[in-house]
C-alpha cells in the first residue's frame, strides 16, 4: 500500500531472517514446536465465527468455489497458514478438504485446499495441523534443494492440468525464486498452447507495460486493477458474467 518494491523486499527478508533466528535460538531441530509458536501468534485474540460473513474478499472467493452450473473452483493452493478460508466456506455448509501432504486421492469434498507452506488451524476447529511451516530462509532453501519435492510437483501438476487464477500475490511474489522458475517450466511444457494462468494484480498505471511483458514471458496474463478494494468486485463479476452466459429455458 504505497510501499516501494525495495521496501517490500526488505520487509520480507527481515521477516525471514527473524524467523530463522527464533528457530536457531529456541527451536533447534524442533519444527513442530516452532509451528505451534507461529500458531499461537497467528490466533492471539482471534475468534472464527459468523463475523467472517461480511468480509468482501471472502465472499468473492467463496462464490468462485461454490458449485454452480457456470462451474466452480475445485482446487485451491494457498500460501497462508491460517484456516480462515476453510472456516468461511464451512459456515455455508460446503465441505473443504485440507491437504497437509500430497499426494492424496480425490474424494467427495466440495473443494480441495492445498497448504504447501503449512496449515495451522484455529484451535477451536480441532483439526489436524502441519508439523512444519515454510517460514525463514532455511526452510525455503531446504525445500528448493530437495529433488522432486512433493509440494513442488503438486504445484506443477495443478498448473499443467488447469488454468490458474492468482489472487492476493504481488509482482514481488511473481519474481519469487521458487515460483518464477516453476512458472517458466510450466509455460515451456504447455508450449504456449494456453496461458498458465491469470494474475489479479494491483499496479500503478505507469508500471503496467513493463509488468505485462514480464508476466507474458512466463505464460501468465496479468489482470491490472488500481486498488485492492476492486478485487472482490472483479471476482464476483467473473462469476456473474459466467452465469449470464448460460441459457436456461423454462
Amino acid at each position: 500500500m504505497g510501499m516501494s518494491n525495495a521496501t517490500l523486499d526488505s520487509s520480507a527478508d527481515s521477516l525471514q531472517r527473524a524467523a530463522d533466528e527464533v528457530r536457531r535460538e529456541h527451536f533447534n531441530g524442533n519444527e513442530k514446536g516452532f509451528a505451534e509458536l507461529v500458531r499461537e501468534c497467528l490466533y492471539n485474540g482471534v475468534t472464527l465465527d459468523d463475523s467472517l460473513l461480511p468480509n468482501r474478499l471472502l465472499i468473492s472467493l467463496g462464490a468462485l468455489m461454490m458449485g454452480s452450473r457456470r462451474g466452480s473452483v475445485k482446487r485451491v493452493v494457498t500460501f497462508n497458514f491460517d484456516s480462515v478460508l476453510e472456516s468461511y466456506i464451512s459456515i455455508y455448509g460446503f465441505v473443504p478438504r485440507v491437504v497437509l501432504q500430497p499426494p492424496v486421492d480425490e474424494g467427495p469434498e466440495d473443494v480441495r485446499i492445498y497448504h504447501p507452506h503449512g496449515f495451522l488451524p484455529h484451535p477451536a476447529l480441532g483439526a489436524d495441523s502441519s508439523d512444519f511451516v515454510i517460514l525463514g530462509l532455511k526452510s525455503i532453501n531446504l525445500r528448493l534443494g530437495k529433488r522432486n519435492d512433493d509440494w513442488i510437483e503438486m504445484l506443477r501438476h495443478v498448473l499443467t492440468t488447469g488454468i490458474g487464477l492468482f489472487i492476493g500475490l504481488s509482482e514481488h511474489s511473481f519474481r519469487d525464486r521458487a515460483l518464477a522458475p516453476l512458472l517458466a517450466d510450466v509455460a515451456e511444457t504447455l508450449k504456449r498452447r494456453r496461458p498458465t494462468g491469470f494474475w489479479v494484480l494491483v499496479s500503478e498505471p505507469g508500471d503496467r507495460d513493463q509488468l505485462t511483458k514480464e508476466f507474458l514471458d512466463l505464460g501468465v496474463v496479468p489482470l491490472h486493477l488500481s486498488t485492492y478494494e476492486e478485487v472482490p468486485k472483479f471476482l464476483l463479476n467473473v462469476c456473474q458474467r459466467s452465469a449470464g452466459s448460460i441459457r436456461v429455458s423454462g
